[in-house]
């Protein structure tokens, strides 16, 4: 997709240096709305009002976005809001079909999935079009999109040709080639599966995985410096490398993460000892921690924060100490900030297994919650 431009707001409001117009020259473009300092915009920025961009132009026609951090409306002041508005005096209608998704969310920017996206069509009179629950604000504000307090949204935004005829005749012209998703995850995967040219293998817990020096020290520090770095300075590096401390199935989806960037869905027949979807995510993300795979962690943190009830908190709090898992305790805290009795959330062994791996620190956030 073209360019179309970025607009900055700081402290809750558009910076001057980006008001200019930006055309993209094309039927197809994405605009980027930074914003820089958030907790400023949702402080002074009321339900039910937003904070515009620069405008900018795709496919001849030109277009604003309004960011609304307590929401556009009394129902929904809980929520961030985003609009996409026409700013023009051309007099005719517009069919559209746009994504709106943070900078971190790339598998929403594909072709074919915003092509799927439903077409949004303005007449003559209208001229906006607003998702009034785009995020809940409180669920945004424990997410990895937001970083030191920014984060950055992006619009993909396809004009469709001749939007008026479309109207009258039912028919439409596609946006643009659909470009198949990329298949390297997959042939990765294949060749894990296949072991073909493997040079390492690992024996965990009784079993054995066959995988490529190249891959894991491409992907992980810890495994580089593992396999090659000794390499470097003389020392013989075994073929066969012994791991301690994890579990085969567990071990078996770290490296499937490795070769394609996702994890498999939980099966508890997978599982020798029956194990929960929560002890085997909670391994996993230690597993992820001791060999430095950030995105696996992350991962494996926002999948907990859905499993966190009376029965699971303390042992996710616990790990996210261990892991230095901030948002994932925080959201334990808070968790247990809306729990009226202590012993209805934690069991004896659970305080105690807090009590004896955590930070005195951890057991005071822990009873000021209760206090507050």
């Amino acid at each position: 997709m073209a360019f179309a431009g970025v607009s900055l707001i700081v402290d809750g409001k558009l910076c001057v240096s980006t008001k200019s117009v930006i055309n993209s020259g094309a039927d197809t473009g994405y605009h980027l709305l930074v914003v820089e300092g958030y907790l400023r915009t949702r402080e002074t920025t009321p339900n039910g009002e937003s904070i515009e961009s620069r405008p900018f132009i795709v496919g001849g026609r030109r277009w604003i976005i309004g960011y609304s951090p307590n929401g556009d409306s009394s129902d929904n002041e809980e929520f961030i809001s985003l609009e996409l508005a026409l700013e023009d005096d051309i007099e005719q209608g517009v069919e559209f079909q746009y994504v709106f998704s943070f900078i971190d969310q790339p598998e929403l920017r594909v072709p074919k999935h915003i092509r799927q996206s439903q077409p949004v069509y303005l007449d003559v009179d209208e001229f906006l079009y607003t998702q009034s629950e785009f995020m809940n604000r409180e669920v945004f504000e424990r997410s990895r999109h937001l970083k030191d307090d920014s984060f950055v949204i992006r619009c993909d935004l396809v004009v469709h040709k001749s939007a008026a005829d479309h109207k009258e005749q039912g028919t439409t012209t596609l946006p643009f080639t659909e470009l198949p998703q990329s298949d390297l995850p997959s042939h990765l995967g294949d060749l894990l599966l296949s072991k073909e040219g493997a040079d390492v293998t690992f024996e965990v817990d009784g079993k054995a995985f066959a995988a490529h020096r190249w891959m894991l020290a491409a992907r992980s520090t810890v495994f580089k410096e593992q396999l090659f770095d000794a390499m470097n300075v003389g020392t013989a590096t075994s073929s066969v490398v012994k791991v301690v401390d994890i579990k085969a199935n567990v071990f078996q989806c770290l490296l499937t993460f490795i070769y394609t960037d996702g994890i498999p869905k939980f099966e508890i027949e997978d599982t020798e000892e029956n194990d929960t979807e929560e002890d085997w995510l909670l391994q996993l993300l230690e597993a992820a921690d001791r060999y430095g795979l950030q995105r696996l962690k992350s991962i494996c943190e926002e999948k907990l924060t859905e499993l966190i009830c009376k029965d699971t908190v303390a042992d996710i709090i616990v790990v996210a100490e261990r892991n230095r898992c901030l948002w994932l305790k925080h959201s334990c805290l808070e968790f247990v900030k809306t729990s009226t009795n202590l012993h209805t959330v934690f069991t004896a062994d659970g305080l105690e297994q807090i009590i004896r791996t955590c930070r005195p620190s951890v057991l005071k956030e822990l009873l000021s919650k209760f206090a507050s």
